[in-house]
């Protein structure tokens, strides 16, 4: 059975919500929680508060503090500082884990028992959360959820499957992300199942979260089901897997069948957007790439518009953005986006005809085009390539490489069309939620004076961080050292060091001197390197590492003092 949200308010006070590795958290906790966000905060009715906290109990918490309000809770996927410069207009506050400079409400402390009031019931027109979509085809945009949205996407979603009541809810998404806060927090909340509070980061949580549950429910993405560790037991866990269900991009039917292997269960794809929500499902263990339609939910198709009609669909109905082909009342084929098609210097492109192309040819596996609008249109290409493109890459030259396949293009589309810059890395730069967005992607072709390497990718772990980079040969540092075999300087390796080192730790300390310092290889232009950090703020000692498959470039210790 599926509660509304006021219903959940006022049911057991001993029903357990939420578990970490060590505790667990019952509704009365949470209730205690909300109290103490709503005494910290300066709240007005009609305020907009942007949102941002990794732990989903102490997430959740606020999110009713502020309807107990009659606030909007404002939920963007990232804390960079360009989202936070776009978010301040018309926002009352920001509330979370923001960075140093952002002034926050961070933390509520306690309040006493005996000063709480009883929590009111919410009305289903009120507004709840504004989520974005992810900037994969443009600036990201606003988009509104009411409570009824919340509670009749929940609905739909039981109404097909359901989680059983020993099971524990565990992801790898976050829950600023609208799937991530469907599936992963309010659909366990909503049927009184149990959430885990912290996402996995590494397959190794995943498997280490599976062992210590009688039963769960995996909420992921194809980015994480892809790079699973197959050297784990997962026999260990299978037989606990109840269902894995993934959003974000469509699987291969090869990943979808080696994760299946894995969990011993179908993986579940859900199809929708931030606009919609969830909309449609497909399990490909049957050899099927249809997609059929969520309970409660309709098309209508009239000439090249699909319309989308259910419950949680506001205000009456959402057109889709890809095109699709119907197979029967409630099934489909999806086609591809249609938002796409795009104009370079006068002529239609169709970016994922291009992407297809590139695919074909033996150098390439996965490939993401764009278009650059500046002086000029410019069609990039970020890519990954197959062992055959390494070899001719490493053997001849990045040059030779893009030099054939531009000749493998050149069948299909006009000259102006054909990239004129490309960039190489050994995964594509996915975000948290299993996106890729335009800013990440054009980002790697900056042409300022470039002082910075560019993040692909973060992972964090007790007190390490770990930072994938992409080195682009634009680097000032590589001008003059030296002009025919440019190198990045170490003086410059231990800067960036020192310089993420406060970004990510709280050190409150002066650089004093180096400690046990190595460079073991040299970091060459349009490479992709990661660098380890850990710190020990007892002896107040920075440990560095510069590493990728090719092995460790350099190594050292920062001393603070």
């Amino acid at each position: 059975m599926v509660l509304s949200l006021s219903d959940w308010l006022t049911s057991e006070p001993d029903q357990i919500v939420a578990c970490s590795t060590n505790k667990s958290y019952k509704k009365s906790d949470l209730i205690s929680r909300i109290h103490s966000w709503q005494t910290y905060l300066p709240l007005e009715s009609g305020q907009r508060w942007v949102v941002y906290h990794p732990d989903t109990f102490e997430f959740l918490s606020i999110l009713f503090a502020l309807w107990q309000s009659n606030c909007l809770a404002c939920l963007p996927s990232d804390i960079c500082m360009n989202t936070i410069a776009r978010l301040v207009p018309d926002t009352a506050g920001f509330i979370g884990e923001f960075p140093e400079t952002v002034k926050a409400f961070r933390n509520a402390p306690p309040t006493n028992s005996n000063s709480y009031q009883p929590l009111q019931p919410l009305t289903r027109e009120q507004a709840a959360i504004q989520v974005y979509t992810s900037g994969s085809t443009g600036t990201p945009k606003p988009i509104l959820k009411t409570i009824a949205m919340i509670e009749d996407e929940i609905v739909s979603i039981d109404q097909l499957w359901s989680i059983p009541e020993n099971a524990t809810v565990i992801s790898t998404v976050p829950h600023q992300h609208l799937f991530g806060s469907t599936f992963r927090l309010f659909w366990p909340l909503l049927t009184e199942r149990v959430f885990q509070t912290k996402a996995c980061t590494f397959t190794e949580d995943i498997f280490h979260q599976a062992q210590q549950l009688e039963n769960y429910t995996l909420i992921t993405t194809p980015s994480h089901l892809k790079r699973l560790n197959n050297q784990l037991e997962w026999s260990k866990v299978s037989d606990r897997c109840h269902q894995v269900i993934s959003s974000a991009a469509p699987l291969t039917r090869k990943d979808s069948h080696f994760a299946a292997k894995l969990f011993g269960s179908p993986i579940h794809e859900i199809y929708g957007s931030s606009e919609t929500g969830a909309i449609a499902w497909r399990t490909q263990a049957n050899n099927n790439g249809l997609w059929t339609l969520l309970p409660l939910l309709s098309l209508q198709q009239n000439q090249d518009q699909t319309r989308i009609i259910g419950p949680h669909i506001a205000p009456q109905y959402q057109l889709l953005s890809d095109h699709i082909e119907t197979s029967s009342k409630n099934v489909f084929h999806l086609l591809g986006r249609k938002d796409r098609i795009i104009k370079v210097e006068g002529k239609r492109l169709s970016l994922t005809k291009m992407e297809n192309e590139i695919e074909k040819t033996p150098w390439v596996q996965t490939a993401k085009v764009q278009v650059l609008n500046r002086l000029r249109d410019e069609v990039i290409v970020v890519a990954t390539l197959t062992q055959a493109g390494y070899q001719l890459k490493n053997k001849e030259s990045q040059k030779e490489l893009t030099k054939r396949l531009k000749q493998a293009l050149s069948s299909s589309f006009e000259t102006v069309l054909l990239p004129r810059r490309w960039r190489f890395l050994s995964s594509l730069p996915y975000n948290a939620q299993g996106k890729l967005s335009i800013d990440r992607l054009t980002s790697l072709f900056d042409n300022q004076d470039i002082k910075w390497p560019i993040k692909l990718f973060q992972t964090n772990h007790e007190n390490q961080v770990q930072l994938t980079f992409y080195i682009p040969k634009e680097l000032i540092y590589f001008e003059g050292h030296f002009n025919q075999h440019p190198i990045l300087p170490g003086i410059t390796q231990t800067h960036w060091a020192q310089h993420y080192a406060h970004e990510y730790f709280a050190i409150n300390g002066r650089f004093t001197r180096l400690e046990v310092v190595k460079f073991q290889q040299v970091i060459l232009p349009d490479s992709e390197v990661t660098l380890s950090l850990s710190y020990d703020s007892s002896s107040q000692k920075l440990t560095f590492r510069y590493f990728s498959d090719k092995g460790v470039y350099s190594s050292g210790r920062i001393c603070f003092a």
